[in-house]
Order: C-alpha cells, then sequence, then structure tokens
C-alpha cells in the first residue's frame, strides 16, 4: 500500500501515525511466498477433511456430512467450538434476536464502510444515520428492517448512540483511508473444500492493501471493542488462511485493534501461521461434524462460562466461579 504524503501524515494524531508507522509499516519491504503454497495449504485440508465429509465405506457411523447441508465455519464457530462444546450448542440452537446491543456492530460497521467509499469526511451521526437508513430498507432474510420497524424511538436511539461511539473511535484512531490503498471494510472472503461441502467463510472489518503477484501486501484489521483474548489471535490466523485459499497469496500481516485504548496486536503472516490455522480448523471441523452427527458435548470451563446460557446448571460454569473466587481470595 502506497504511504501517506508527509503533509498528511503531519495532521495525524499520534494513535493515527501509530497506526501508519507501526500496524501499515510504513516503507517496510513485503514477503513473498511461494506460488505453490495455497495449494499445499488446500492439499493438506482436503485430505484430512475426506473421512468426515465423503461417505465412508461399509456403511460405518463415522460422521459424514455427504447428504447433510454445506457445512459453513467461521471464526465464531471454531472459537466456540474450541473453547467448550456444550456451549457452542447451546448458543448455536438459541434463535438470535435483534436488539440495539446486538444490533449496534452491524450498525457502526456498515457506516464505517460507508465512509470508506463517501467522498470527504462525514460526521460519525452522519454515517450512522445513513447506515440506519440503508439496512432500514434491505429486505433480505435476517436482516435489521423488521427489529427498526418496530423499534420504539429510545431503542433507536440507544443504537444509535452506540454505533456512534464505535464509528467516532474509528474517526479518533485512524487515519483518514486513502482511495490508493484500495480499502475494503465489510468484505466477505470464502473458500470451499471437499466440492463445496465445506464452506470456510469470514467477513473481515477492513482490508487495506493488496497482493502483487507473489508479493504480500494486504493488511487484515479486526476491529474490536473491549478487552484483548487470546482468541483473537486464532481468528486472525484463520482469516489469513482463507484469504491465502481465495487468491493464492496471504495478507502480510493480521491485527486486532481494540478501539477502546486505540491499542492493536498484530502478526506477521508466515507458512508456520498458517499451518498452525489449518491444524485448529481441521480439528474444528471435526468437532463440529462430530457434534452435528450426535455426539455428546464435552464440557470445559473458561471465560465463555460468565456469560454461558448452561451457567445455572452446568459443572463447568460452577468450576470456573471457584476458581475466579480461588483468585480473588
Amino acid at each position: 500500500m502506497d504511504p501517506p504524503s508527509i503533509i498528511e501524515a503531519g495532521g495525524l494524531t499520534p494513535a493515527q501515525h501509530r497506526v501508519i508507522t507501526d500496524l501499515m509499516a510504513r516503507g517496510q519491504a513485503r514477503p513473498r511466498f511461494d506460488p505453490s503454497l495455497a495449494d499445499a495449504l488446500r492439499a493438506e485440508l482436503e485430505a484430512a477433511l475426506a473421512p468426515l465429509v465423503d461417505p465412508a465405506p461399509g456403511g460405518t457411523n463415522e460422521p459424514t456430512a455427504a447428504d447433510a447441508e454445506v457445512l459453513w465455519v467461521n471464526k465464531g464457530a471454531l472459537s466456540q467450538v474450541h473453547a467448550c462444546e456444550a456451549h457452542f450448542l447451546v448458543e448455536d440452537a438459541a434463535p438470535f434476536e435483534w436488539n440495539a446491543r446486538s444490533a449496534r456492530g452491524t450498525v457502526a460497521h456498515r457506516a464505517l464502510e460507508l465512509s470508506v467509499s463517501t467522498r470527504g469526511q462525514l460526521p460519525p451521526l452522519e454515517l450512522v444515520d445513513h447506515a440506519l437508513s440503508s439496512l432500514g430498507a434491505d429486505d433480505q432474510r435476517g436482516t435489521l428492517r423488521s427489529w427498526l420497524a418496530g423499534a420504539t424511538p429510545l431503542e433507536v436511539a440507544d443504537l444509535r448512540s452506540g454505533a456512534n461511539d464505535v464509528v467516532a473511535k474509528f474517526g479518533e484512531c485512524w487515519p483518514p483511508l486513502k482511495a490508493s490503498w484500495a480499502p475494503r471494510a465489510e468484505t466477505a472472503i470464502g473458500a470451499t473444500l471437499r466440492d463445496e461441502q465445506v464452506m470456510l467463510w469470514g467477513k473481515v472489518d477492513l482490508v487495506l492493501g493488496r497482493a502483487q503477484g507473489d508479493e504480500a501486501r494486504a493488511l487484515v484489521v479486526d476491529l474490536k471493542t473491549g478487552r484483548a483474548y487470546p482468541s483473537h489471535l486464532d481468528d486472525l490466523r484463520f482469516y489469513a488462511l482463507v484469504q491465502t485459499l481465495r487468491i493464492g497469496v496471504p495478507p502480510f500481516r493480521v491485527a486486532s485493534y481494540y478501539l477502546d485504548t486505540a491499542t492493536f496486536h498484530y502478526e506477521d503472516v508466515s507458512a508456520d501461521s498458517l499451518a498452525i490455522a489449518v491444524r485448529r480448523t481441521i480439528d474444528g471441523v471435526r468437532k463440529l461434524l462430530e457434534l452435528r452427527a450426535g455426539r455428546a458435548p464435552t464440557i470445559t470451563a473458561g471465560p465463555a462460562c460468565s456469560w454461558c446460557r448452561l451457567a445455572s446448571s452446568c459443572d463447568g460454569a460452577r468450576q470456573w466461579r471457584e476458581t475466579q473466587d480461588d483468585i480473588g481470595n
């Protein structure tokens, strides 16, 4: 991606300047990758998934997806199933409900998407209102339209306030995005495996730059509110894997940016980090298919116990509470 001009850089806040110099790695060389890397990763994934998704010979009882619908695998499913299978199943079965809290991210990300393609800089709340108008007119299944149509003025105000906070913080922390950086917000990426029986899928908050030949020049960013969690790095590696399978060249770097604190964690993509993502994806798909086939879920105590729907009845949640009590004493 092209560096900003000195004139533009001169008007940046320290937080914005850190994005350019430290996160975007202005002026630093970009890595090149073997053109056969993506094919090798795909071959490893498909060889490992073949016994899981293809018909099992001899009518065995091994879990297969041959006669089932496409298995969609995203970062959330992988994160949940690796953290605690029981938590994953209860969340997967629960119907999704829109409210001001659950809609905040959707509206904020649509507003940021609009900010990327809008000439000039609009006030954050104006971008939010444009996003609400756009989402209110979207009649595709699962969209916000029906909830917005019935929401009270206070609920909409609550939603506007929360989304505005996210968009305003992004404007404080990030420099204006140049068209030459090829910015994409809320961009969907996917890769199919085993004759489209498995779909690896993600929606990336922000991508800057694009590959040139075998040179990796894209920066993939996951925007976050709240605190950092170890699973965020696994999410980023999954994005890097999907992007590599998709176009044949990895991003040069993946990062989580925490808007509340104007801090970020990043990892430069390597063959080793992609290999870790492959193994984690294979293990996650195996668990997802086994659970789909009826295997009893395992229970793992962890941070998710604090908000899990099973918290009042699960032994894992009880163990987690006791562990936290011991730490506090």
